[in-house]
């Protein structure tokens, strides 16, 4: 049960946390050219639909609009995640306790469960939201962006030139 909490609920969290913090991400201009340090690199399960975002050369317009859709969803979103965490520790606590109650478990099992479902629904309309943003080049350049085959850095760090 742990294992399954720890695989469905922390790629959310982390997708949350990300979906927090991507205003000032947004806000920093990259170069065109040359990799990103990895400290600056988004990470998490929307990593790579930030990094698409940065290939579709927003305008500064767009870039504003985008902005103001993240800050405007952080209240919702920040509200969310206190609720799952409240909900997972719940859920914690019945897992732990001796005996546990199966009804119990089960129904803080599915609270967690809601409050997943919940944050996943924001960020699909956040997402919706940013992308009514764009233009269909930018669209298209987005979905190829997200289709393309991501590179994995473990692969290099063995390998020297």
């Amino acid at each position: 049960m742990k294992h399954f909490l720890r695989t469905s609920v922390v790629p959310l969290a982390a997708a949350l946390a990300l979906a927090l913090v991507a205003a000032p991400v947004l806000a920093v201009d990259r170069p065109a050219a040359g990799p990103v340090p990895e400290a600056q690199a988004p990470h998490g399960p929307l990593a790579g639909y930030l990094r698409c975002l940065h290939i579709v050369d927003l305008t500064d317009v767009q870039k504003a609009d985008v902005r103001a859709l993240l800050e405007a969803a952080r209240p919702k979103l920040e509200a969310l995640h206190v609720t799952l965490k409240a909900d997972r520790e719940a859920l914690r606590a019945a897992v732990t306790a001796t005996p546990p109650d199966p009804c119990v478990v089960g129904a803080a099992f599915l609270k967690v469960e809601a409050d997943v479902k919940a944050i996943g629904e924001e960020l699909k309309t956040l997402r919706t939201a940013i992308e009514a943003l764009l233009t269909a080049e930018q669209k298209a350049k987005l979905e190829g962006c997200l289709r393309a085959p991501r590179p994995n850095p473990a692969e290099d760090e063995g390998e020297e030139g």
